[in-house]
């Protein structure tokens, strides 16, 4: 327990030295997707949770998308709740959260390995305060997922030896929660392996066979912890179609470079990875680590002990390796062959593994090099450390642009610490504190630089642009630098590569989910599970159909742009900060009863949304319906209807008809919709590709719509079953398989 402590507080003093500098400018971490990705949709989540139920449905986004099955909204995960603090301490106070939970897990798993208080802290710092680890940072849920690992190994070694479940679970489960299930699946995989394959104690009750099934059991119970989020999130992959559309230069594009590798040994200054460079993927920010912690995994390694764990790790640590190479490394294009790997992306994230194996072996090195009886002699040592140099040099001279700005400072600051460590730990092995300071400070320097930042108050500020369209405006915007090819144009004007400038730039376009904290509704969404079939209605512009006329489909009014926009009928109104706004003429409205309803496939609506002339309120064209579609209504017909609730999750409308129709609502379809009419349930139809449509009846009716995305209720008595079972297992202190015969 103390040495858990002392973990969470490294990981404290770690955030501190990263983020408070920035917190005292008045800035937060701002690189990568944060600014206009995560941090909006964190802040969302949370004040949804605040009014006080789930956030199952994200009526702001896509004209209408799933929140719960996004998995990267963490709507169930725990590890959020800080969001609920105010800006600009809400990112910082995430991040510190996350490098308490690193720290001290990794911290924890060493010392029940065995290993000295010195060496887990070590292991700690190499791990929470590694280039690997605050790279993720960037991809938010990547590193909240990465946070849980040295848990979920520790999870899975107690689980083998029979010290209960509900550590491996409980892990195994936040991991998945924290939104990036590649890494956890993969996490939990490779826990089990090194756990089964350590050497075991001398426990009579422990055996190879009883070990894996309380490992099975472990994560069949995260499994079962996780259902009321995993069930959605599953039914939504397939049914957007990510598994199968994304591509094979998708799942091995941004792979880890030789330019990255170098960064093991000598870490590079600033401008090399703000500006991207050859032999650079630019997923991850730097691998930075310097000579210190390298040579302390090569001596840990060479040092031997549990020869069968060591062999695991160390083959762990190339799979890893061979991931994130993606092309390069042969594995990830065989794996996407083969399907485990389809619907992934960035192989880059895969070096997470690696890194735990070097921090695994870095914390070995520290006591062999302490143990008298088994240390390396001095002249092992200063060949080690003169390779080290050479290493460095080789690398200063195969890439010169690791020499500018304070590179070559930052090289001989990492030689040095090497040689300072390496000497303290050997002859002076009482300077705990010292040592500590030595591996750990460079590392914030080295690695600090996935977390720059740009001004908090920028951030938080409405678009001038947007600031008259505001909720609760009518109408939804349609967001250009939703397009990844015109946001990449659009943020090149503010300089190569990454500054508060694009950080600004991208906030003023309304990038990302930017629109999410101003109350904007908008047409396209950041997500990137998106509907396939609203993608593909708004791109029936790009393939000949009228712009003008499916934005009308979709009540767009606005359009929120940083390139001129030759639209018929669009009104420039408003031009700030290089961004222009259009009005659009009209729009169908949130619901609207169209003269005909006919039924068709797929292809068939697409080539009737292109065709020139095409009229929404003329003909909606159905999917299928299980009952025969009414006839067309008569010229002098009318419809009305009204609002009487639109909540996320549920609407009540009352409608009047003076003949049967179909009611298209401009929101999108999901099998989640239920609908009522009148108290009665009916069946909800897929509408002019991707809308909702009920049929209504002439007369006066109240039609009600209610979501719940499909599989949630069964997900959610598995996981509340699954919540009750751990917490039976924690107050017993003890798993019924160690109880044993």
């Amino acid at each position: 327990m103390r040495v858990r402590l002392a973990g969470a507080l490294l990981g404290s003093l770690l955030a501190a030295a990263f983020l408070l500098p920035g917190l005292l400018a008045g800035s937060v971490p701002a690189r990568g997707d944060l600014p206009d990705f995560f941090w909006p949709m964190k802040a969302h989540t949370m004040e949804r949770w605040r009014a006080g139920s789930p956030p199952l449905w994200n009526p702001l986004s896509g004209c209408g998308e799933p929140w719960l099955a996004q998995l990267q909204s963490g709507v169930f995960y725990p590890g959020d709740a800080v969001f609920l603090l105010p800006w600009p301490f809400a990112p910082s106070a995430a991040i510190t959260a996350h490098l308490v939970i690193a720290a001290a897990g990794m911290a924890s798993w060493l010392a029940a390995l065995g290993r000295s208080r010195l060496a887990a802290l070590s292991g700690a710092a190499v791990y929470a305060g590694g280039g690997v680890f605050l790279s993720l940072v960037p991809v938010f849920n990547n590193f909240e997922t990465a946070a849980w690992l040295p848990w979920v190994f520790l999870g899975a070694w107690r689980a083998a030896r029979g010290e209960g479940l509900a550590m491996l679970a409980s892990s195994s489960a936040l991991a998945f929660l924290a939104g990036e299930p590649a890494l956890a699946a993969g996490g939990s995989l490779a826990a089990s392996a090194v756990a089964l394959a350590s050497r075991a104690p001398a426990r009579p009750a422990a055996s190879a066979r009883r070990g894996a099934l309380r490992v099975a059991g472990g994560l069949l119970l995260a499994a079962g912890l996780t259902a009321a989020t995993a069930i959605p999130f599953v039914v939504n992959l397939r049914e957007s179609g990510r598994l199968t559309g994304a591509t094979r230069a998708e799942a091995l594009e941004r792979a880890v470079g030789g330019s990255d590798l170098a960064d093991l040994l000598c870490p590079p200054p600033p401008g090399l990875t703000r500006t991207g460079a050859a032999g650079r993927g630019s997923y991850l920010v730097t691998l930075a680590l310097g000579p210190l912690p390298v040579l302390l995994a090569l001596l840990g390694a060479a040092a031997g002990g549990d020869r069968r764990m060591t062999l695991t790790l160390l083959l762990l640590a190339l799979l890893g390796l061979l991931l994130s190479l993606g092309a390069r490394g042969g594995l990830a294009p065989l794996l996407w062959s083969a399907g485990p790997l389809r619907g992934t992306r960035f192989p880059a994230r895969w070096f997470a593994f690696p890194h735990l194996v070097i921090a695994f072996f870095a914390a070995a090195g520290v006591d062999v090099l302490r143990d008298d009886a088994t240390a390396p002699r001095r002249g092992v040592l200063l060949s080690a450390l003169g390779l080290s140099a050479a290493g460095l040099l080789g690398i200063l001279l195969l890439d010169p642009l690791r020499l500018h700005g304070d590179g070559a400072v930052r090289a001989a600051l990492a030689l040095g610490a090497a040689a300072a460590g390496l000497a303290l730990l050997r002859w002076r092995p009482s300077r705990e504190i010292a040592f500590l300071l030595i591996l750990a400070g460079p590392l914030v320097w080295f690695s600090s630089d996935a977390l720059a930042s740009a001004p908090a108050a920028g951030l938080i500020r409405t678009p001038a642009i947007v600031s008259g369209v505001t909720a609760p405006a009518p109408g939804r915007v349609f967001v250009a630098a939703h397009d990844a090819r015109l946001l990449s144009r659009w943020l090149a004007g503010g300089g190569p590569g990454f500054s508060p400038e694009t950080v600004r730039r991208g906030h003023d376009a309304l990038a990302g989910y930017g629109n999410l904290r101003f109350g904007i509704a908008t047409a396209g969404t950041a997500s990137p599970i998106d509907s396939p079939r609203r993608a593909r209605l708004l791109g029936a512009a790009l393939a000949g159909g009228s712009p003008g006329a499916l934005f009308a489909l979709a009540d767009v009014r606005q359009i929120v742009t940083p390139f001129p926009t030759s639209i018929p009928g669009a009104a420039p109104v408003a031009s700030a900060s290089g961004v222009r706004r259009y009005e659009l003429p009209a729009t169908v409205g949130r619901v609207f009863l169209p003269r005909e309803a006919r039924e068709a496939d797929d292809d068939a609506v697409f080539e009737a949304l292109r065709r020139p002339g095409f009229a929404a309120e003329e003909v909606a064209w159905v999917a299928s319906s299980p009952v025969p579609l009414p006839p067309r209504r008569s010229p002098q017909a009318f419809f009305l209807a009204r609002f009487v609730r639109d909540e996320p999750e549920r609407a009540e409308l009352s409608v009047s008809a003076s003949e049967p129709g179909l009611a298209v609502l401009t929101r999108s379809f999901d099998r989640g919709w239920q609908a009522h009419l009148d108290g009665v349930p009916v069946p909800t139809l897929r509408a002019d590709l991707a809308f909702l449509g009920v049929l209504v009846p002439a007369g006066d009716h109240r039609l009600e719509l209610d979501y719940r995305p499909p599989g949630y209720r069964t997900g959610l008595a598995l996981s509340g079953a699954s919540l009750l079972l751990l917490a039976a297992l924690v107050l017993a202190g003890t798993s019924p398989a160690r109880r044993g015969p």
